[in-house]
């Protein structure tokens, strides 16, 4: 059995499911979005694919908006496929198909993967995050998270490894966050959409955790804009405060700049020559009338 899924905490709960269901034998691949799709355009096809855009004839365990209506508009959706744009983390959807029901290791990798994915995560998972964060790239530590979620659930946050891996990397995190802090405390002020650009201010793996901090404040929508990778020299995040998800749908710009995602969280690739006159063109369309945009450097 070979699962491709995604490189973020819900991909990653999604694979603890599989292997919390038929063991440590199952394959488990780890991918970008863009992964994904070059892995469908070379032909590939596993026989699941999680939290992604469908790869080959695979069935499709995932709850992005932009992937269900590409799935119907292009007419691959199979009968087999669980793609709910309503659910609330592709983890969800695994855990119905999977049919658990009181397995306890099982329910509280569900909540793990909800919380993550509805941007709720506690603080006592910060660790766990972080850790993923910092090596998103790291195939060997995204497998032992799966398996330790797997067999732990919960009790994750007690293991050595966490407390290994962590020391390794809380330096680099409490760095960040310091200067996360500077930022704030230097404007207090900010727009109703924020375009926040941290291009070599801070390390590009840790640069989501300025939305937690800066939602504290009036802002609606934060566009974040980062360097990923070489190949992608300019990614964006976008994010809606829990309190306004009613009011915007962030999926909506993403898509018009070669990107998707679900309402309250979304992402893109755009084009750097055409930054940030695209991206704020696209969030004019999705504004109120008497909120305010502005462009500001971390």
């Amino acid at each position: 059995m070979i699962i491709v899924t995604h490189t973020d905490l819900d991909g990653i709960c999604s694979a603890a499911l599989f292997i919390r269901k038929y063991g440590n034998n199952v394959e488990i691949q780890y991918a970008s979005v863009k992964e994904a799709k070059e892995l469908h355009q070379s032909g590939f096809s596993p026989d699941y694919t999680c939290d992604l855009p469908k790869i080959g004839r695979s069935i499709n365990i995932d709850h992005h908006k932009s992937n269900y209506e590409d799935l119907v508009t292009n007419n691959r959706m199979s009968e087999d496929d669980l793609v709910n744009p309503k659910a609330s983390s592709a983890t969800e959807l695994v855990f119905r198909y999977l049919k658990f029901s009181d397995d306890p290791v099982a329910l509280q990798i569900r909540e793990l993967g909800n919380l993550a994915d509805t941007a709720q995560l506690p603080m006592e998972y910060k660790p766990l995050d972080v850790i993923l964060n910092l090596n998103n790239s790291n195939y060997i530590v995204m497998r032992d998270i799966s398996n330790l979620l797997a067999l732990e659930g919960k009790n994750i946050l007690e293991t050595e490894w966490l407390a290994f891996q962590y020391k390794q990397v809380a330096k680099e995190y409490s760095e960040t966050r310091l200067k996360i802090d500077s930022f704030i405390e230097k404007y207090q002020i900010f727009p109703r959409i924020l375009i926040l650009d941290t291009r070599g201010k801070i390390n590009e793996k840790l640069a989501k955790e300025v939305f937690q901090p800066l939602f504290h404040f009036n802002i609606a929508i934060i566009a974040l804009v980062y360097m990923k990778t070489p190949e992608e020299p300019l990614k964006i995040s976008l994010r809606v405060k829990k309190s306004e998800q009613e009011n915007y749908d962030v999926s909506l710009v993403a898509k018009a700049l070669n990107g998707g995602g679900h309402r309250m969280a979304a992402g893109c690739n755009p084009n750097p020559q055409d930054f940030p006159l695209n991206l704020i063109n696209e969030l004019k369309k999705i504004k109120k009338p008497t909120d305010s945009i502005e462009t500001m450097i971390l």
